[in-house]
Order: C-alpha cells, then sequence, then structure tokens
C-alpha cells in the first residue's frame, strides 16, 4: 500500500468538498438520490441517479378525475345491467297454422222399413202397430192400433192422448198442428207409405162417419182424445205421397 502524500490528499480534499456541495443542493431543491434497482439482470449499478418527485407520483387533480372516469363508468354499466333486467324478454312469434275444421260426417238418415210400424219424424213417434178389431169391445191399450172398421183407401190409426198419441194432443192443443206434417207406416208385408196432413176436424165419438169413410185415394187417418176429460177426438186426415 502506498501513502498518501500531501500533493495528493488536496485534489481529494477538493473533490469531497464538491460533491458535498452538490448533494446539499440538490437535497434543498426537492430531489432525492436514486438507485437503479434492477438493470442487466438484475444487479445494482454503481452509478447513482436522481429521482424528480413529479416523475414518480401522479398529480392530485388527475387522481380525482381518473376516479371520477371510473365511477361513471361503473355507473353506465350498472344502468345498462339493470335495463337489461327489467326489460321483459320478447317472446319469439309462433304463426298458428290454422286448420279448417275437418267437415262432420253427415248424419245418417233415419231408415225406415220393417212391417207392421208407425212414424211421426217430427214429434219422435216411432212405434209398433196391434191390430184393433171391429169387433173388439175392451178398450185400447197403451198402443198404436190400426183400426179394422175403417173403409177402403183408409189405414185408420188410433192410440191414447195420454200416452203414445200424447206428442200428436200436445201438438194440436198448442196450436202446431199444420198442414203439410209427414206420417209414416210399414205395412204387414213391407212397404213402406209416407203420408201428409191435408185436414182434420175434433167431434163428439158418436161422429165417427167422417173418420172412418172410404177414401178415393191411398190415404191414413189418426185418431186420439181432446177436451176437458178426453171427451171429445181428434181426427186427422192425410194423403198418401209415395210408396217405398
Amino acid at each position: 500500500m502506498s501513502r498518501s502524500t500531501p500533493r495528493t490528499a488536496l485534489p481529494r480534499a477538493a473533490a469531497l468538498l464538491i460533491a458535498l456541495a452538490v448533494f446539499t443542493s440538490l437535497g434543498q431543491s426537492g430531489s432525492a438520490l436514486g438507485f437503479s434497482a434492477v438493470e442487466h439482470g438484475g444487479s445494482a449499478l454503481a452509478a447513482p441517479f436522481v429521482a424528480e418527485p413529479r416523475f414518480e407520483t401522479v398529480p392530485l387533480p388527475t387522481v380525482a378525475r381518473l376516479e371520477a372516469l371510473a365511477q361513471q363508468r361503473e355507473a353506465v354499466r350498472l344502468a345498462a345491467a339493470l335495463a337489461a333486467e327489467s326489460k321483459p324478454a320478447t317472446k319469439p312469434v309462433v304463426k298458428a297454422t290454422v286448420k279448417a275444421p275437418a267437415p262432420k260426417p253427415a248424419a245418417p238418415k233415419p231408415s225406415y222399413s220393417g212391417t207392421n210400424r208407425f212414424w211421426i219424424p217430427s214429434l219422435g213417434l216411432n212405434y209398433r202397430v196391434h191390430l184393433f178389431e171391429c169387433s173388439r169391445s175392451r178398450d185400447p191399450d197403451n198402443y198404436i192400433y190400426r183400426w179394422g172398421c175403417a173403409g177402403a183407401n183408409n189405414v185408420y190409426i188410433l192410440g191414447h192422448a195420454y200416452g203414445v198419441m200424447k206428442p200428436l194432443h200436445d201438438l194440436y192443443v198448442r196450436g202446431g198442428l199444420r198442414k203439410g206434417m209427414v206420417a209414416i207406416y210399414a205395412d204387414g208385408a213391407g212397404r213402406v207409405h209416407w203420408y201428409r196432413v191435408t185436414e182434420w176436424r175434433v167431434v163428439d165419438p158418436s161422429e165417427a162417419a167422417w173418420a172412418i169413410a172410404s177414401q178415393p185415394v191411398p190415404s191414413m187417418t189418426l185418431q186420439t182424445c181432446v177436451g176437458k176429460d178426453g171427451s171429445k177426438r181428434l181426427n186427422v186426415r192425410l194423403v198418401q205421397y209415395k210408396v217405398t
């Protein structure tokens, strides 16, 4: 080791004084010494550097502006989310295919066939016909009868007003009996005769001549009771218009 000589000590002392003055000046002006922490793979540099505070910190007005901007963005995001939740979901429009209703099958036509059968379709009458012989003295039961005392071309059908002929009795009483009403009769041979109403009369039981008289064309006569206690007879005349 070499010793310092007075000639070399003087310059060193001067350098120390100059460096002290520089550091003192920087400290008074608000600057500070900084050292590079990481460079060349993380090794510290030997030389110090001066760090200015204005480069190390963000001014307060800028921080406040950034915070306000962030709050505004958050408020906009929340408002959009709330609007999306409150808005009803749009349902897809489904167009219904309207199919034309299938045509209803035609109601089967009533069949009128058989033997010794009687119908009045509009009144719902559909009965077997029993024979009421002309010589019979016993009162008729609650059946539809063909009376044997009538003349030629006169199918004479009778029945009680309280029973099998009640629909015809009620129709007359309420004023609904009309010309043209259809009655159908299947005879003993299975031929079906179709008749239409042409006229009617209300008479005493003893006045039977008009009802039982022979007719110039194939006809039918219907008889039932009307009036107080069934004291009168309703006689309805029909004329045949076809045979099937």
